[in-house]
């Protein structure tokens, strides 16, 4: 288990979910390969905005959803707020 990627998984099923699936024990790791994605691409640089766009075009392209610029952004900085204070440990 590596606490980074889990916090971020974390942020993704509380405050991202765009699928509404937080409540549901059995779903718990249906956004674990995004977080993952996210995780890899903070470790190669990736910025807020980059991960932004992510969410994004996750939400309109890959689930046909609206999308919902203020979650994707806020989510965005949370994770970009998690790497940098695991990096700096």
């Amino acid at each position: 288990m590596i606490p980074e990627l889990e916090e971020i998984k974390r942020v993704f099923l509380k405050e991202w979910d765009p699928i509404g699936v937080a409540g549901t024990p059995e779903a718990a790791d249906e956004y674990d390969s995004y977080a993952f994605q996210v995780f890899t691409s903070l470790h190669s640089g990736a910025t807020a905005d980059t991960i932004n766009e992510y969410l994004r075009s996750l939400e309109t392209e890959h689930m046909g959803l609206p999308a919902n610029s203020a979650r994707s952004e806020d989510v965005a900085r949370k994770v970009f707020a998690i790497h940098h204070g695991w990096t700096k440990t």
